[in-house]
C-alpha cells in the first residue's frame, strides 16, 4: 500500500479526512464511507466471472461488518449456528456415499451385467475407487518440503508448546512441522485423527516474543474451536467432493461428445455443490477463528494481541525486506528487523481498515486481520496467563538454528532455479 500525501478531500457524510492512498478507491478514515467499494484493479479473481466477483465483495463485506458488531465486546461461543452444521452434513454426507456407490454398483455390474454393463461397471469402479483410497499426508506446500521436529531434538521448543497448550486448553499436537512459509497452520488427518501444527520459521522470528506465545495458542485453539472445516463428515465430504472433480478433469477426450452432455450436467451441480459448502464453511470458520482469538487473547494477553494482528497485516512484506536488505536468512534477529522495518514504512491504521476491503470474500475462512485486531481491542484487557523467561527464549531459539540453517539453503536453491 503506497501512501500518497493527502489531498484536503473531506468525508461527504462526516467531513472527515479521506484516507491519503493512491492507485485504490479512496475512503474515509473516519466513518469508513465507501471504504466498502470493490476495487476491479487490485481484487483477485475468485468466481469464473467478475461480476460475481462484485457480487460475493458486497456480501462478504457486510456479512463481516455485521458479524463483527454483534460479537465486539461479548464472549464467542464454542458452538456454531446449528443450521449451517445441519446444511453442511447433508451436503457433505452425499459426497462421501458417492465413492462407495459407484464402487459396488461398478462390482455388481462386472458381475452379473449383461452386454456393455461390466465395461460401465469398470468405469464406475475406476471413478469410485479415487475417493476411497486413503491418500498419505505428504509433509510438503508448493513444493517446499516440511521438516518434522520432534521432543528429542527440541525439548525446551516443545515445552513451551506444552505450557501454551496447558493454558489454551487444547491437546498437544501428535506431530509439529516446521517450513519456510510466513504462516501458521493446524490440520486434523486421517481417521486416527492425528493432530499437526505447522509452524513457519519466517513468522515466528519476525514476531515479539509475547506474540510467538499469541500465535501458538490461536493455532492450538483450532483443536478446541469445533471447526467445520476439520470435522470428519464435513472435511472428509469436502475432500470427496475435490476427488470426484478432479477425476472428472481426467475423463478421455476421444467420443467425448457421446458424453459431454452427461458430464456438463454433472460438473455444474457438483459446482454448486462445491460452492455451496466452501460459503458455508467460510462462514462457520470466521466463527472458529474469532474464538481461536479469544483464547490466543486470553493466553497471551491483549497487548500481544493485538500488535500480533498488526504484524500479520504486513506480513506479505517481510520476504522482500528481507531481500532489499541482505539479510541473513538463518538468522532470526534479522527476520525480526526486516519485520520491524516493514511495519515502520506502513500506516498501520489505514492498513488495517484497507484489509477489511481486499480480504472480503465468501469463500475466506478467516476475517480480515483489520477486523480481528478490533474485536482483540474492543474487549476489556487482559494480562498474558503464559510468560517465558529470556533463558527459556534462548534456548528455544538454540534449538532451532538447524532448522533456520536448512532454510536459509532451501531459500537460497530456490533463488537458483
Amino acid at each position: 500500500m503506497s501512501v500518497a500525501t493527502d489531498t484536503g478531500s473531506l468525508c461527504p457524510k462526516c467531513k472527515g479526512r479521506l484516507a491519503p492512498v493512491s492507485a485504490v478507491p479512496t475512503w474515509c478514515t473516519s466513518c469508513e464511507w465507501r471504504l466498502g467499494v470493490f476495487d476491479a484493479q487490485r481484487a483477485p479473481r475468485q468466481w469464473a466471472f467478475r461480476l460475481g466477483d462484485r457480487v460475493d465483495h458486497w456480501i462478504a463485506f457486510r456479512l463481516n461488518r455485521r458479524r463483527y458488531a454483534s460479537s465486539a465486546g461479548r464472549s464467542i461461543g464454542y458452538r456454531g449456528n446449528p443450521f449451517v452444521r445441519v446444511a453442511l452434513w447433508l451436503l457433505a454426507v452425499p459426497m462421501l456415499l458417492v465413492g462407495p456407490v459407484c464402487v459396488v454398483y461398478g462390482c455388481y455390474l462386472m458381475a452379473t451385467g449383461p452386454a456393455l454393463s461390466p465395461v460401465l461397471g469398470f468405469v464406475l469402479v475406476l471413478a469410485g475407487a479415487p475417493t476411497l483410497w486413503p491418500w498419505p499426508w505428504r509433509r510438503h506446500r508448493r513444493g517446499w518440503e516440511q521438516w518434522p521436529v520432534g521432543p528429542a531434538e527440541a525439548p525446551a521448543f516443545f515445552a513451551l508448546i506444552g505450557r501454551v497448550a496447558a493454558a489454551a486448553g487444547a491437546p498437544m499436537p501428535h506431530e509439529i512441522v516446521l517450513d519456510h512459509h510466513v504462516d501458521a497452520y493446524t490440520t486434523v488427518r486421517g481417521l486416527r485423527r492425528r493432530r499437526v501444527l505447522a509452524v513457519g520459521l519466517p513468522l515466528w522470528a519476525s514476531l515479539a516474543e509475547q506474540e510467538r506465545i499469541v500465535l501458538l495458542a490461536h493455532e492450538l485453539g483450532h483443536f478446541v474451536n469445533h471447526d467445520s472445516r476439520r470435522g470428519l463428515v464435513v472435511g472428509g465430504g469436502l475432500r470427496a467432493l475435490r476427488t470426484i472433480m478432479n477425476v472428472l478433469g481426467l475423463t478421455p477426450r476421444r467420443g467425448f461428445w457421446l458424453i459431454a452432455p452427461f458430464l456438463f450436467v454433472l460438473t455444474v451441480a457438483l459446482w454448486l455443490i462445491s460452492t455451496a459448502m466452501l460459503v458455508l464453511i467460510g462462514q462457520d470458520s470466521q466463527r472458529a477463528e474469532y474464538l481461536a482469538d479469544q483464547i490466543a487473547t486470553r493466553v497471551g494477553g491483549s497487548a500481544a494481541a493485538s500488535t500480533a494482528f498488526d504484524a500479520l497485516i504486513v506480513a506479505s512484506r517481510l520476504y522482500p525486506a528481507m531481500a532489499a536488505g541482505r539479510q541473513d536468512r538463518a538468522d532470526p534477529k534479522s527476520w525480526r528487523a526486516a519485520a520491524l522495518h516493514a511495519q515502520s514504512r506502513v500506516d498501520i491504521d489505514l492498513a488495517r481498515q484497507l484489509s477489511l476491503r481486499e480480504q472480503a470474500s465468501l469463500l475466506f475462512s478467516h476475517p480480515p486481520f483489520g477486523l480481528r485486531g478490533r474485536m482483540v481491542r474492543s474487549r476489556p484487557a487482559c494480562e498474558p496467563e503464559v510468560t517465558f523467561t529470556a533463558q527459556e527464549w534462548a534456548a528455544a531459539d538454540v534449538e532451532l538454528a538447524p532448522w533456520f540453517a536448512k532454510l536459509r539453503t532451501r531459500i537460497a536453491d530456490h533463488q537458483r532455479y
